[in-house]
Formats: C-alpha cells, sequence, structure tokens
C-alpha cells in the first residue's frame, strides 16, 4: 500500500527539527536509497554507527508505526532514483511489442499523475499560484532535467505581465541574475539534479536575501529543504518509466491553470491581446 503522507514530506515537516544523530541518518539513506531499503534495523544501525533505540525515535518521528513502514518509504523513494539502464530494463522487461509498449507507458503515466495529486494536493497547488501573483518579481532556477519545468513556466508567466527572470542558463552567472532579489521576491527551484552545490547556493543567497524559497523535487535533501519556505515532493516518473517527465511537467501545468483562474477576465485579456498582435504583425 502507498504511503499516503509521502516519505518527501515526512522528512520535510522535520526540517530544523532534527538532532544531529538523526540528521545523520537521513544523509545516509537519501544518499544510498537503493541500500537503506533492503536493509535490516540491525544493518542500518551498523552502516550509520547509531544505535537501534535513536533509529526507532527517528522513524515514529517520521510518523512510522514499525520499521517496515519506514522501510517501505526509503523504497518507494528508491524507485525515483533508479538509473537509466535499469529504468530501461524494468520498461522492456515484459514488452512483447510495439503497441504493448505504448499502452504499457500511457498507463503507467497516467498512475503516476494520480499519484502526483497525493503529494501535491490542489490546496498546495492554489497557494503556490497565489504566492506567485502577490510577489514582485519570480525568479526561476532549474537543474538538470528541472530545466524543462523551469523553462516553461518562464515562458509562459510573460503572458500575464509578470516580472520573471530564469537563472543558470550560464552557471557561471547566476549571482548576476539573482543580484537584488530581496523580500518582496520568489526563487521557484527544480531540482533534478544529484549535485545540490549551485541549487544550495542560489537557495541560501535567496533565504538570506528574505525572499520566498520554493522547490518542487523528487529528492528531499535536508540542507535543501531547510532553506525552503514552500516544498512540492514532484517525482519524475515511476520505476518503469525514470525518463519521463510527464509530471513535472503537469505540475507545472497545473500551477499555469491556476493562475490562469485567478487571474479571471484580466489574465483572459491578455492572452487575448497577445493573439491579436500576433495577427497583426504575422508572428504566430
Amino acid at each position: 500500500m502507498a504511503d499516503k503522507f509521502g516519505w518527501g514530506k515526512r522528512v520535510s515537516k522535520l526540517a530544523g527539527r532534527l538532532t544531529e544523530t538523526e540528521t545523520r541518518v537521513l544523509e545516509y539513506v537519501t544518499e544510498s536509497p537503493h541500500e537503506a531499503a533492503f536493509m535490516s534495523l540491525k544493518d542500518l544501525c551498523e552502516r550509520t554507527g547509531v544505535s537501534k533505540p535513536k533509529i526507532i525515535q527517528l522513524y515514529r518521528k517520521l510518523g512510522y508505526e514499525r520499521y517496515k513502514e519506514f522501510r517501505n518509504g526509503v523504497e518507494e523513494f528508491y524507485a525515483h532514483h533508479i538509473n537509466a539502464y535499469r529504468a530501461s530494463k524494468a520498461t522492456f522487461k515484459d514488452i512483447r511489442s510495439f503497441d504493448q509498449l505504448v499502452t504499457t507507458s500511457i498507463e503507467e503515466e497516467a498512475k503516476a499523475l494520480q499519484r502526483q495529486l497525493e503529494h501535491v494536493p490542489t490546496d498546495d497547488v492554489e497557494q503556490l499560484a497565489r504566492s506567485m501573483l502577490n510577489k514582485r518579481r519570480i525568479y526561476i532556477l532549474g537543474t538538470s532535467t528541472g530545466m524543462y519545468p523551469a523553462h516553461y513556466l518562464f515562458q509562459r508567466l510573460k503572458r500575464y505581465k509578470l516580472d520573471v527572470r530564469i537563472l543558470g542558463e550560464d552557471s557561471q552567472h547566476i549571482v548576476e541574475d539573482a543580484f537584488g532579489i530581496n523580500e518582496d521576491d520568489m526563487l521557484l527551484v527544480f531540482h533534478y539534479f544529484p549535485d545540490r552545490r549551485r541549487t544550495h547556493g542560489a537557495m541560501k543567497l535567496a533565504h538570506d536575501c528574505g525572499a520566498l524559497v520554493v522547490v518542487a523535487t523528487d529528492t528531499m535533501l535536508i540542507e535543501l529543504t531547510e532553506m525552503a519556505d514552500q516544498v512540492y515532493f514532484v517525482a519524475r516518473g515511476s520505476i518503469r518509466l525514470h525518463s519521463s517527465m510527464a509530471v513535472p511537467m503537469h505540475f507545472v501545468n497545473l500551477v499555469m491553470l491556476a493562475i490562469e483562474w485567478l487571474g479571471g477576465e484580466t489574465f483572459q485579456q491578455y492572452l487575448l491581446d497577445i493573439e491579436k498582435l500576433r495577427e497583426r504583425y504575422d508572428l504566430g
């Protein structure tokens, strides 16, 4: 049975309230989920150097009653971090025809999109949309494949006369791109990359300047979630379709629809004005 609260949300809710020992265990789990998901409690104690009572205290703090539930949560987390080779093997293991490949892919995508509602309920989508509309300027950063939803959102938000900037197209000039960010602004991060140094630096800069920091990710890394005001667990794909970006792209599309809904007739008029300009200047 799927964890309705989700590993990512459980961890993010504890951000800033973990002991040094608990942080050490979670850092090991998030960095080596492929090992932790299949370890006995005894093995996890030995690997992390943390006592059994301390680990029991941690998984109960996370809301799990038994170690098996804790481990299942880790295993579900690991499913989103399987490498490309293993994902390909899982995809084609039982495929016998091209028709079956297409049908299976669509079914897997549909399941992944439905599961996303458990991780990011409608209230959260509305909260993010309202936050974006209430800010002076929106800065967007996408790492690795996170650049796809980042660019899509950057392109579309300009339709509503929102002041939006994208960071990191040239990774050497993030500071220049973010120069002037303050408490009236927002940094929205799409983090899908094992190396979190660049993400961490950009988030810390925005956090220290008082900006609202929001992160959408499939990896609940403690050092990132501690600096985020809002965290959204948005998985890349199922274990059978790891390379898929359907869920993150659907997530940003939902945010766009929410913004249009909240903008009402004013935003509808903006869209109409844009179409008129396309026709007038033959820029369709």
